[in-house]
């Protein structure tokens, strides 16, 4: 068993290894991947390197890990049901897509260290994307008990261009830095992965000092960076064989080999499997209990026929992979890659959708309060641009009977999150029949008149959480940098137009 060879010397290996003791449901896996005529499944979660970039589900860094690891267990049967969607951060997932996992899972992969997470969103414990990766850890481990998991950290392989100004020569020069080390998710997943007894793999740790030195890659590893990535974040497909077959293979046989031979000595102790109280103050302040959504083809169920009809919204899907999509909906296949929603172009016009605020799997009574979430899709919205808009699409959102909310604008700027499947949300009041209304909005002559809407979810709060004042300290800092940073952006980039760095070749 565990046999087939790994690319890379172990010492390289191992850097990118961030083990746990006692992890979480790995002797369970190794004993049912040890048991001849097992069917072991493996479920992906992340974004565009875990579901193929502009790619109809090739092969990706998931495919060749699983490939090992039926390689090295020849005797079972491994599949794999890729959920990962291109272009996304982890908030979809932790309220909607972890449904889509089998209760019976066996092995979780996690990828969402780096979508959305590219200045400097996940540095702070009680930053959303952080709140929301927990929260999906723990509904994930609620929904398959079951399985083991492996958190995967990429990292964003770019370089950063410094420009200063020159007086020997009266001009701009410039430099260019790699990314900050400190630039990623994985810093803040890695607390998770402690506390929960999750076991990670890191690409910055194992490729860092190689991807900005073709010199080392090709002493390490025998090829350079273009070999083996198409740009500063996709690997290619011998990039996703180094990484699926090389470091995270390399953690799941360190893993899987410390139990078997624990098993072989006698076997361990049973380890406690109840999950600790949340990390995150954000991810505190949601239940331990499922959302309800109702995302892509699941959306048509909740419009109203009349203001679809009367308003002229049509349904389309707009993924990069669609006519993939489309087949594998056809084959019934699991595919979450998709971006199905209702769409229409024209200010001022309007969707109803109706929704149960009221009804939570597993919520106490006592949990009053929800939160209502509203999907978008931001990128359709490029073919639509209103002069040189660079504004996402924007629809003002309201509670018009049944319920009540506070209303909000969703969408309507060019997001510190940019995530393609973008979001937002209000606190709502209890009701079995929930109408909210949707209307796109004018942004004046830098906007755009296109909207595409493509779910709905519901998610239960924890009326009983007791937040300390550091708790809220953290939140607050979140919420002042969050702030400093747009008002940061916006006057750089006008000093930087204004001094003509933008055009400087």
């Amino acid at each position: 068993m565990m046999r087939p060879s790994l690319p890379g010397r172990e010492y390289w290996l191992a850097q990118g290894f961030r083990g746990v003791e006692h992890p979480r449901n790995y002797e369970a896996l190794a004993r049912k991947l040890a048991t001849p005529g097992s069917t072991v499944k493996v479920v992906a979660f992340g974004g565009s390197i875990t579901q193929g970039m502009s790619d109809s589900f090739k092969r990706t860094w998931a495919h060749e890990a699983v490939g090992w690891l039926q390689e090295a267990f020849p005797s079972v049967k491994v599949t794999l049901t890729n959920l990962a969607r291109d272009a996304t951060d982890v908030g979809p997932a932790a309220m909607c897509w972890y449904q889509l996992m089998p209760p019976d899972t066996d092995l979780v992969l996690v990828d969402y260290s780096l979508g959305g997470c590219g200045k400097l969103q996940c540095a702070g414990i009680a930053t959303a994307l952080v709140g929301h990766y927990e929260s999906f850890l723990r509904r994930a481990m609620r929904r398959a008990p079951g399985a083991a998991f492996l958190l995967l950290e990429n990292f964003y392989f770019a370089e950063v261009t410094v420009r200063k100004w020159n007086n020997a020569t009266a001009s701009v020069t410039r430099y260019t830095e790699a990314n900050p080390y400190y630039q990623t998710g994985g810093d803040m997943h890695e607390i998770f992965a402690r506390r929960y007894r999750l076991p990670m793999v890191s690409t910055r740790e194992g490729f860092y000092d190689l991807m900005y030195n073709d010199t080392a890659m090709m002493q390490e590893l025998g090829v350079k960076r273009a070999d083996i990535m198409v740009d500063d974040k996709h690997p290619n497909p011998r990039g996703h064989a180094i990484l699926g077959r090389g470091i995270v293979a390399w953690g799941l046989r360190r893993l899987l080999r410390e139990e078997l031979r624990a098993w072989a000595d006698g076997g361990r102790q049973p380890t406690p499997l109840q999950l600790p109280k949340p990390v995150s103050p954000l991810a505190a302040q949601e239940a331990d209990a499922d959302s309800y959504c109702a995302e892509g083809l699941a959306l048509q169920r909740h419009v109203v026929d009349a203001s679809v009809v009367g308003q002229g919204w049509r349904w389309k899907d707009s993924s990069n992979v669609e006519e993939a999509c489309a087949a594998a909906r056809a084959a019934k296949q699991p595919v979450n890659c998709d971006k199905w929603g209702a769409y229409n172009q024209g200010y001022g016009k309007s969707l109803e959708l109706v929704v149960n605020t009221q009804r939570i799997q597993g919520a106490a009574g006592v949990l009053e309060q929800r939160r209502l979430v509203l999907f978008f899709d931001r990128a359709t919205a490029r073919n639509f641009r209103v002069g040189s808009s660079a504004l996402a699409p924007a629809a003002w959102v309201q509670c018009v009977a049944g319920c009540s909310c506070e209303a909000f604008e969703l969408g309507g700027e060019e997001g510190f999150y940019p995530s393609e499947t973008a979001y937002g949300s209000t606190l709502v009041s209890q009701h079995p029949q929930c109408r909210v209304r949707l209307t796109i909005r004018d942004k004046g002559p830098a906007g755009n008149d296109y909207f595409k809407v493509n779910g709905v979810a519901v998610v239960p709060l924890n009326d009983t959480v007791n937040l300390t004042y550091l708790d809220r300290m953290a939140i607050d800092k979140e919420a002042m940098f969050l702030a400093a940073y747009k008002s940061w952006s916006a006057s750089a980039a006008a000093e930087v137009h204004q001094a003509g760095w933008d055009n400087d070749a």
